[in-house]
């Protein structure tokens, strides 16, 4: 035998090479109906989990899926759909949560409804109003205006000028004059009660 020459391989003898794989097709992509109807009720139980009232769950299931049918093109398939559709539902049930709570701050701040008057209450009111509404159309227009504006709107005396487009010195002696009329005609009205 002779040593330090390579043996040659005959072509029955040669190596084999493994065969070319063939990558496999990507699966399809999921659409929307088969999302929802696999997965819904894992999302339904998810909002639940995440502290969504049982009357509110619906409204953020509507709203998880709305976000999926927007952005079902953009998911990534190296994560599990559970994972993703997960994701979703807590940020739109964190959403949830942080709206009802603004919404239970607004309510817990707003006044509380006085209680219903009483009938002889209203019917004075009622009076009162009337008699202003007289008072108001005895006046002179230009004084009716400033009046109304200033004592019954709230505004002050050079936004009424600006709005009437009357100089604000004008403006205040309509005001006096105004006021003056109003105390003598409560004064009377006054007397006449007595």
């Amino acid at each position: 035998m002779v040593v330090g020459i390579p043996r040659l391989h005959s072509m029955s003898e040669a190596p084999r090479r493994p065969p070319l794989r063939v990558a496999p097709d990507p699966p399809p992509a999921p659409t929307f109906a088969s999302v929802y109807r696999e997965h819904a009720a894992f999302v339904r139980r998810s909002v639940r989990h995440l502290d969504v009232p049982d009357a509110a769950a619906d409204d953020v299931l509507h709203d998880v899926f709305l976000i999926v049918h927007r952005r079902l093109a953009d998911f990534d398939a190296r994560t599990s759909m559970r994972a993703w559709l997960f994701g979703i539902a807590r940020r739109v049930a964190m959403h949830h949560r942080r709206g009802r709570l603004r919404r239970s701050r607004r309510e817990q701040a707003a006044p509380v409804p006085a209680a219903t008057p009483c009938p002889e209450h209203v019917a004075a009111s009622r009076e009162a109003a009337r008699w202003v509404e007289g008072f108001l159309a005895g006046l002179d227009p230009s004084q009716r205006a400033v009046f109304m504006l200033c004592e019954i709107e709230g505004l002050a005396a050079p936004e009424v000028a600006a709005a009437t487009g009357t100089k604000l010195n004008t403006v205040y002696s309509r005001l006096r004059l105004a006021r003056r009329r109003f105390e003598r005609a409560v004064d009377e009205r006054e007397k006449e009660s007595r």
